[in-house]
Parts: structure tokens; C-alpha cells; sequence
């Protein structure tokens, strides 16, 4: 596999411990806020959402260009717009504060956005690709996985039952 700088690295059990942590991080997140706010069934689903979108976009943000690089790698718009792979992290920061705040319309964007990512993955993952999954940006060094796919997957099955609630 190829990080953005084109060396080519594999990912340890450092880099699955890693992303595990994060997403034990924005569950922890979520159930004291939920807590927090007395919360309860899609509010929590709301706020995991909020709190996943807020932390994945940090992790890109810290280094756009690798992350847009890579993304560049798997996406199928940033593959055809390039600023949109710069654009895309702030696209999930405002997701997320727009899930913080309840607002309207955050639900029919997350699942655009999810139903072309998996696409992208989804392609990817047919070909057999050695591609560095850009998720948490150029920080953790995952391949390119199911994972992802599940991880559009699921939050765009989230936004599904959020628009159908």
C-alpha cells in the first residue's frame, strides 16, 4: 500500500487499534452527551452521527492535501473534480454540526453523500485494490476495506431511518 507520499507502507495492529479507539472515542462521545441531555432512541442515533461526522472531518482536516490525495484514490467524484476532495471534509464538519444542532436537510446529505462513497469503495474493493483508506485521513494507515464500505453503509442507513422516522 501507498500513503500520499507515495512510499509504500502496510498497516500494523497499531493503525486497527487506533481506529478502534476513535470509534470507542464518538461512542463514549455520544452516550455521555445523550446522557448528558437525557437523550434517547434516534436522538442518540442523531448524535452519534453528529460526533462521528465531527471527528472523521478533524482527522482529514489536519492534513486536506493528503487526505484529498488519497481520496482522490477511491472516490468517484474527487476522481473527476479534484477541489471536491478538498471540499469533502468540511462538507462532513458542517454535517456534523448541523446533526449537533438537529438541523434540517443533514439527513438527505448524509445519504447522497454515503450511497456515492460506497459506490467508490464498492468499485474499489471489486477490482481488488491496494488503496490506503482516507477516512481518518493520512493518520492511520488502513487499507481500503469492507470497513469502509460498511461504514458508508451504515451511516447512510442511519440517514435513511433519520428521513423515515
Amino acid at each position: 500500500m501507498e500513503n500520499h507520499d507515495g512510499h509504500h507502507t502496510e498497516p500494523t495492529w497499531k493503525d486497527y487499534a487506533a481506529f478502534a479507539g476513535v470509534i470507542l472515542v464518538i461512542i463514549a462521545a455520544t452516550l455521555l452527551w445523550s446522557h448528558w441531555q437525557s437523550l434517547h432512541g434516534l436522538e442518540v442515533m442523531r448524535i452519534f452521527m453528529a460526533m462521528f461526522f465531527l471527528v472523521f472531518s478533524f482527522f482529514k482536516l489536519a492534513d486536506i492535501r493528503g487526505f484529498a490525495t488519497s481520496y482522490m484514490g477511491y472516490d468517484i467524484i474527487a476522481k473527476k473534480i479534484n477541489w471536491y476532495g478538498y471540499a469533502y471534509p468540511f462538507i462532513e464538519l458542517a454535517l456534523g454540526l448541523a446533526f449537533l444542532f438537529n438541523l434540517n436537510g443533514a439527513d438527505w446529505v448524509t445519504l447522497v453523500i454515503t450511497i456515492i462513497g460506497a459506490v467508490g469503495v464498492g468499485k474499489e474493493l471489486l477490482r481488488k485494490s491496494n488503496i490506503k483508506c482516507a477516512c481518518l485521513g493520512t493518520y492511520i494507515n488502513l487499507p481500503l476495506s469492507t470497513v469502509s464500505l460498511t461504514e458508508d453503509l451504515l451511516m447512510g442507513a442511519m440517514a435513511l431511518i433519520m428521513i423515515l422516522k
